[in-house]
């Protein structure tokens, strides 16, 4: 038994010498430039070393072996012929298993990974907006920045605008619980930082950058327009969040917060928006109209909110004088806006409906009242075919003011035009 646990010890100080001439040999091979010849050794350590149980390992040795391997997959992952993403993770790992290795005593080697940890999490920073920009691998940026967050924090930094970036393109790949919990971080911190965005041209969308010299960059080499600078970017937290807990659908959560936000930002655009657009949705019509009188006292001659107003007050509290009212301030305050000037075209429309169904219910012998009504019919349809043809001369391809033009052209017996109107139906391509 003697000469058994002789020889197990025997084995055992062998295979923690044998670490020494790897680890040295790693320092060297790195020093005189060779990579490769440097990672073979580390990695050679690192297999003997793993294979060990940690109460077994040389204490005094595994500072320095952690401080070479982080050092040596460093330098692998700078170097362009060499670099590998995961080099990063390796290195980052390797400095800050030096640092507690070295926790509670002289600090021979930690100090230098102390001092490397900062660049790391920069460099992780730069893969993840490569992987964004340049290669559309929004997941693979995500895991970039979570990692230069974590790492920042690890030594006392909080990273918001990284962590907004995590939140962003969280959502844009549907990790809707992930965004939601930074968002909300966001918010309860209160973070307000400037910034830069601009118009993505090859998805047409706007995006946050980390600074102007690269949203400069991007616009110089077209693959960026309209940059813009922000003042606050706190109400957008808001905004993001409220659309996560739509696609979660969590409607009271979306509730309680589109109250704070209002509260927060009574006079953001976006925000009212989508209040509106929640009235519409749970069919409160009289929340949404005071939504819209809220608005309009800030912004009177928006034809959006005007026509929106009109629409519920015809469509759905059928008040007919309100609607024609707000229809008519709509296209007031934009002469082009179509949906509006077709929306009164409708309504006298309607109008002569009402008195065709009147002409409908005489008896045979009420001629003097069956005349009346049908000269108040043709006005009514002449009223609607003012509003249809400006709505032509709006968007002669419109094919809802089409089909108008040719179903009031036939009623007051204009057949050419009816005829000419039919010609173009016919020619709209197919939907």
């Amino acid at each position: 038994m003697k000469t058994y646990a002789f020889f197990g010890a025997l084995v055992l100080s062998i295979s923690v010498l044998a670490q020494a001439p790897s680890v040295s040999s790693a320092k060297i091979a790195m020093d005189r430039g060779d990579l490769v010849e440097a990672k073979k050794y580390i990695d050679e350590a690192t297999t003997i070393i793993d294979g060990q149980a940690a109460e077994t390992r040389n204490p005094k040795l595994m500072p320095k072996y952690f401080a070479y391997k982080g050092q040596v997959y460093y330098k692998l992952f700078k170097d362009e012929a060499l670099t590998e993403r995961e080099y990063l993770d390796v290195a980052a790992q390797s400095f800050a298993d030096c640092i507690a290795a070295e926790s509670g005593g002289k600090k021979r080697y930690s100090k230098e990974s102390d001092e490397m940890l900062p660049y790391i999490a920069a460099d992780y920073v730069t893969m993840a907006e490569h992987y964004n920009f340049n290669e559309s691998d929004k997941t693979t940026a995500i895991k970039a920045y979570e990692s230069a967050f974590t790492l920042r924090n690890s030594l006392g930094i909080l990273d918001t605008l990284t962590l907004s970036y995590i939140g962003y393109l969280s959502q844009d790949v549907q990790n809707y619980v992930r965004a939601e919990e930074v968002y909300k971080q966001l918010i309860d911190m209160n973070y307000k930082n400037i910034m830069w965005t601009g118009i993505l041209v090859e998805e047409g969308t706007r995006y946050p950058f980390p600074d102007k010299k690269t949203l400069d960059f991007f616009v110089q080499t077209e693959r960026a327009s309209d940059p813009e600078r922000s003042e606050s970017i706190a109400h957008e937290f808001y905004i993001q969040l409220l659309w996560v807990y739509n696609e979660l659908s969590k409607e009271e959560d979306y509730d309680a917060l589109m109250k704070v936000a209002r509260a927060k930002f009574p006079h953001n655009d976006n925000l009212l928006k989508m209040e509106l657009q929640s009235y519409l949705d749970k069919e409160d019509y009289d929340g949404a109209l005071a939504n819209l009188e809220e608005a309009l006292v800030n912004d009177p001659q928006n034809a959006l909110y005007l026509y929106n107003g009109g629409f519920i007050y015809h469509q759905k509290k059928k008040d007919l004088v309100k609607a024609h009212e707000y229809y008519i301030r709509a296209m007031e305050a934009d002469a082009k806006y179509l949906d509006a000037v077709y929306m009164l075209g409708l309504m006298h429309i309607e109008e002569s409906n009402v008195v065709v169904e009147k002409m409908n219910n005489l008896s045979r012998t009420a001629k003097k009242e069956f005349d009346q009504l049908n000269r108040e019919k043709d006005v009514a349809l002449a009223q609607a075919l003012v509003y249809f043809e400006k709505a032509y001369g709006i968007n002669s391809k419109d094919e809802a003011t089409l089909q108008a033009l040719r179903e009031v052209y036939y009623k007051l017996a204009k057949y050419d035009d009816a005829r000419r109107i039919m010609a173009e139906l016919a020619e709209l391509p197919a939907a």
